[in-house]
C-alpha cells in the first residue's frame, strides 16, 4: 500500500517544501490550498498578519523555530507526523514514520526533539471567527473531493481531528449575527465526517455525527442543511439494513426520506429533490416494494431534468447525476432479486466517467450481480478487476466488504485461489495502513462527540463507539 494521506491538504508541493526545509513557503501553500487570505490564516493561527507576511517572504526566521512550526500545525490540525519530514531523512511522497524522539537541529533555538515539542498542548480554538469558518468549509470541500479518490478509511482520522477541533469552538460561540454561519459550517463538517465514517465501515460512528449535524443545522436555521442531514440518516439506515438481519432500519430509512421530502418541499434545488427520491428508492427496494422503487427512480429523473437553478450546487450535491440515478437503480434491482437487470445497469454505469472509488464500488456491484446469477467465474473475474484499486490505495471498507462476499462464495474452489490470496493481502494491507479499530471495538471516552472522538496516540487504535 502507498503512504495514505495524512492531511486533507497534503500534496506533493507541500511535501517538497518540507523536504527542502523551505518552511517559509509552507504558509503560502496552505493558504492557496484553503483559499484563505493572509489575514484569515493569521487569525486562525493567532498571529499578526504582518508577522505572517514576514514569515512568507523569508524576512524573519520564525518558521524555523519548532514551537512556531507546531503552533502553526496545531492551529490548522495538520498531523505532526507530516512535519517529521523536516526533522528526519524521509523521501518526498512517503508518510512520515519517525517517532517523536527524533533529534533535530534548528537554525533558531539549537538542539531540540520532537518529543519535547510534542509536550506543547495542541491548539484547539475555543471560539470561531469568520476565518475559522472559511477554513472548515475548505476542509469539508477537500475531504469530499479526496474521498472520491481514495475512500473513507484513509481520511477518517483527518476528518475526525477537524471535527474534534470544531466542537469546543462551536460550544464557545455566543449568539450573534455570525452564529448561524458558524453552526452551519460545523454541521457541514459533521455531515462530511459522517459520510467518510460510513464509507470506512464505521456505521455506529456515522450515526451520532449525523444526529449532531441535524441538531446544528436546525439551530442555524439552515433548511437545506437540515434536509441534507435527514438524507444522510436515511442513507445510513439503508446501509444498516443491507448489512444486518433486520428490516427495521429500511423502514426507518423510508420514514427519514419522507421527512426530508416534507421539510425540503420549498427548497428550489432540483438536485436536492432528486437525491431525496433516490433515498426513497433505496428504502423501497430494501422493503421489496417494486412499484414504489420504480416510482421513486422516475421521480429522481424528473427532478434532475427540471432545468437549471440559481447558483452552483454545494460540494455534497455535485455527485447527483444520471449516472448516480442509474447506480441507485442497479443497486435497487439487486435488492429486489432481479440480478440480470442489475448487472445490465452496472455495466452501463461503468461506461461513465467515474472517480476511482466509485469505479471500484460499481465494479464489485457488477460482480455481486453476476454471482447471484450463478456466473461464479465471471463474478470472480470482475471482482479481480477491482483488486488493483484496493491494492493501490482505495480505502473504501464498504467496497472491501462487498468483495469479501465474492471471496466467501468461492472459498473452497481451487481455480479462485489467486483471487482469494490477493484479496486477503489487500485486506491485511488496508487494515494495517489505516490502523482503525473494527466497528465492534469498545467505545472509550465521552459520547458527546468531543474528546471521545479524538485522534489515537502513537501505537493506539482509534476508539470507536458500539
Amino acid at each position: 500500500m502507498p503512504a495514505r494521506p495524512l492531511w486533507v491538504f497534503d500534496s506533493l508541493l507541500l511535501r517538497e517544501a518540507l523536504a527542502q526545509v523551505n518552511l517559509a513557503a509552507v504558509p503560502a501553500i496552505v493558504r492557496a490550498a484553503c483559499g484563505l487570505s493572509q489575514r484569515d490564516l493569521a487569525t486562525i493561527v493567532g498571529w499578526n498578519p504582518a508577522t505572517l507576511s514576514y514569515y512568507e517572504r523569508g524576512q524573519r526566521d520564525g518558521m524555523f523555530d519548532v514551537r512556531t512550526v507546531l503552533q502553526f500545525a496545531d492551529a490548522l490540525g495538520i498531523p505532526r507526523a507530516l512535519l517529521s519530514m523536516v526533522f528526519a531523512d524521509i523521501p518526498v511522497g512517503q508518510a512520515g514514520s519517525a517517532g517523536c524522539g527524533v533529534s533535530v537541529e534548528l537554525s533558531c533555538g539549537g538542539p531540540a526533539s520532537l518529543e519535547a515539542a510534542a509536550s506543547l498542548l495542541a491548539s484547539v480554538p475555543q471560539s470561531a471567527s469568520g476565518s475559522q469558518v472559511r477554513y472548515w468549509r475548505a476542509c469539508t470541500a477537500v475531504l469530499y473531493i479526496r474521498d472520491r479518490a481514495v475512500g473513507g478509511a484513509a481520511l477518517l482520522p483527518s476528518a475526525l481531528q477537524q471535527w474534534q477541533r470544531a466542537v469546543p469552538a462551536v460550544e464557545g460561540t455566543s449568539a450573534g449575527a455570525s452564529a448561524p454561519q458558524l453552526l452551519g459550517a460545523a454541521a457541514e463538517l459533521a455531515l462530511c465526517t459522517g459520510w467518510i465514517a460510513l464509507d470506512a465501515g464505521h456505521l455506529t460512528l456515522a450515526r451520532p455525527l449525523y444526529e449532531k449535524a441535524r441538531e446544528l443545522a436546525v439551530s442555524a436555521g439552515d433548511v437545506t442543511l437540515a434536509v441534507h442531514a435527514l438524507i444522510s440518516q436515511s442513507m445510513l439506515h439503508a446501509e444498516m439494513a443491507r448489512t444486518g438481519p433486520s428490516p427495521e432500519p429500511a423502514r426507518q430509512a423510508l420514514g427519514l426520506a419522507y421527512q426530508a421530502a416534507d421539510e425540503g418541499r420549498y427548497v428550489p434545488m432540483p438536485p436536492l429533490h432528486a437525491l431525496i427520491a433516490l433515498r426513497h428508492a433505496d428504502a423501497a427496494s430494501l422493503l421489496g416494494d417494486k412499484a414504489a422503487f420504480r416510482a421513486a427512480i422516475s421521480q429522481a429523473r424528473r427532478e434532475l431534468n427540471r432545468g437549471p437553478w440559481d447558483g452552483d450546487p454545494p460540494q455534497w450535491l455535485r455527485f447527483v447525476s444520471e449516472t448516480e440515478i442509474t447506480e441507485t437503480e442497479a443497486t435497487g434491482y439487486l435488492d429486489l432479486g432481479d440480478a440480470a437487470r442489475s448487472a445490465m445497469l452496472y455495466r452501463q454505469v461503468l461506461t461513465s466517467d467515474l472517480s476511482p472509488r466509485n469505479r471500484a464500488s460499481n465494479g464489485v456491484g457488477l460482480a455481486d450481480a453476476l454471482l447471484r446469477q450463478g456466473a461464479q467465474q465471471e463474478a470472480v473475474a470482475t471482482a479481480t478487476d477491482v483488486l488493483p484499486a484496493l491494492e493501490s490505495g482505495i480505502t473504501s471498507v464498504r467496497c472491501l466488504n462487498r468483495v469479501r462476499l465474492i471471496r466467501r462464495a468461492v472459498d473452497n474452489i481451487a481455480w479462485a485461489q489467486e483471487f482469494r490470496e490477493r484479496f486477503d493481502a489487500a485486506e491485511q494491507a488496508l487494515t494495517a495502513t489505516c490502523s482503525l479499530a473494527r466497528t465492534d471495538a469498545p467505545f472509550v471516552g465521552d459520547k458527546s462527540l468531543g474528546t471521545g472522538y479524538g485522534m489515537p496516540t502513537s501505537g493506539e487504535s482509534l476508539s470507536l463507539p458500539v
